[in-house]
Formats: structure tokens, C-alpha cells, sequence
């Protein structure tokens, strides 16, 4: 029989190791059994180590790129404590928003690639069905009640969005909702029932799922997908 049990080895269970050993040292410090400095000093492979739990454990693509993101930063900055190379994070912060972009435009080509199509072929314009909205420095609050929603792109840019799709339906079985929210924030109301899968990419940000699972079950899903960059997106009933 397959045993379904979690691993007691998760992301949470390894940092807490890691404080702890922290812990240790200092307390050692104090009794001057050892000086803490001599081993403080190695704290990027601590950094390592986490990076490498979170790529090897976090089933969601989220955590597994910053993982690498934590693997990477840990590395240089054990290489510059071993005076192997100079490495000083205010020369390396741009790498961090071309990356951001370069994550943009990877999500726009392909979104172009899987866009919807109506009978007729053509890509579906901004409708109750596909929404597509961008708020700049401004808010958009839209409610939508089509039975036949098929998801959108929503892009909040200093700036919010509030969709409510309570009265929406699918024909289908899912839909995807594209996001983008930088230094923005975005909130969608979905109906009691809907299961939400989350593949957004948070960058200093987050996404919340407030929602109530339903106690029957559903057959109905919308998949969150995206980049949330210092922004914030929020699901709720």
C-alpha cells in the first residue's frame, strides 16, 4: 500500500534545524567554549542548504525558483567570504529585474501561444468571457457574469484590480487567469464551489487563497498563473 505520509524533512523542518544550530553558537559563545564569530562567518552555506531544500521539496515552481534564487545569492556570498571572488549585492541587484523581465516576457509569449480562440478562430477580445485589464497608477473594478468564462490577463502596475466572477460559470472544467501585480495589488471573488489552483510566481510578494473548499466537490477550477513582483493577489468567495 503506498504510504502518502509528508516527509517530516520539509523546507520549515530544515530551517528550523538551522536556527537552532545557530542558537547553539551563540550559546557556546557565551560560555566561551568557542567564539561564534569563527563560524558565523560560513552563514552563506546555511543559506545554501535552505535553497537546496527548497528546490528539492517544494512541489510548487514558486518555491523551487527561490530556491535557486537563495542557492545562487548563498554561493556568490560564500565566495566572497572565502576571498575567492568580490561579490557585494548592491553591484548585482539589476540581474534581479532583468530576470524580473525577462520572467515577463516569457509569460507573455506564452499566453499569445495558448490564448483562447472563438469559433471563427480569431483570439477573443477583452469580454465578459476573456477579460483583459490593465490598471496604471489606477483601479479597476469590474464584475463579471458570464456563463461561459474562459479566464483573462489582469495586470496591476502601482494599482489595483478587483474582479468579481461570483455570478460567472464555465462550460468548461477550468479556466486560467494570467496576473501581473507590481508594487500593485489584485482581488478576484469567485463563486462558492470553484477550486483555485495557484502557479503564480510571487517575487518579494504573495498570493492568498481565502477561499472555502466545497464540501461536495467541484469540477470546476481556476488557474492562477503569473508573476507577483512586491505586489499582492487575493482570492476570495
Amino acid at each position: 500500500m503506498e504510504n502518502n505520509k509528508p516527509s517530516i524533512f520539509s523546507p520549515q523542518f530544515i530551517l528550523g534545524l538551522i536556527i537552532i544550530a545557530v542558537g547553539v553558537v551563540f550559546m557556546l559563545d557565551n560560555m566561551d567554549i568557542i567564539y561564534a564569530g569563527d563560524f558565523l562567518r560560513y552563514w552563506p552555506a546555511l543559506v545554501i542548504i535552505y535553497g537546496i531544500t527548497k528546490v528539492s521539496l517544494s512541489p510548487k515552481n514558486s518555491g523551487q525558483i527561490f530556491g535557486w534564487i537563495l542557492i545562487l545569492f548563498g554561493s556568490l556570498k560564500l565566495l566572497d567570504v572565502l576571498d575567492i571572488m568580490n561579490f557585494r549585492i548592491s553591484d548585482w541587484w539589476p540581474v534581479i529585474i532583468i530576470i524580473v523581465g525577462f520572467n515577463f516576457l516569457r509569460g507573455s509569449w506564452n499566453r499569445s501561444r495558448n490564448s483562447p480562440v472563438n469559433i471563427s478562430g480569431d483570439s477573443l477580445n477583452d469580454s465578459d468571457s476573456y477579460i483583459k485589464n490593465i490598471a496604471m497608477l489606477s483601479g479597476v473594478k469590474r464584475k463579471i457574469t458570464s456563463k461561459d468564462f474562459r479566464g483573462g490577463e489582469l495586470t496591476a502596475f502601482m494599482g489595483g484590480c478587483e474582479i468579481d466572477l461570483r455570478e460567472a460559470d464555465m462550460k468548461g472544467s477550468e479556466a486560467t487567469l494570467d496576473v501581473v501585480a507590481v508594487w500593485g495589488g489584485i482581488e478576484i471573488r469567485v463563486p462558492m464551489g470553484w477550486s483555485i489552483s495557484v502557479k503564480a510566481t510571487p517575487i518579494m510578494g504573495g498570493v492568498e487563497d481565502g477561499t472555502y473548499p466545497s464540501k461536495e466537490g467541484t469540477s470546476k477550477r481556476l488557474i492562477i498563473t503569473g508573476n507577483i513582483v512586491m505586489g499582492g493577489v487575493e482570492i476570495k468567495n
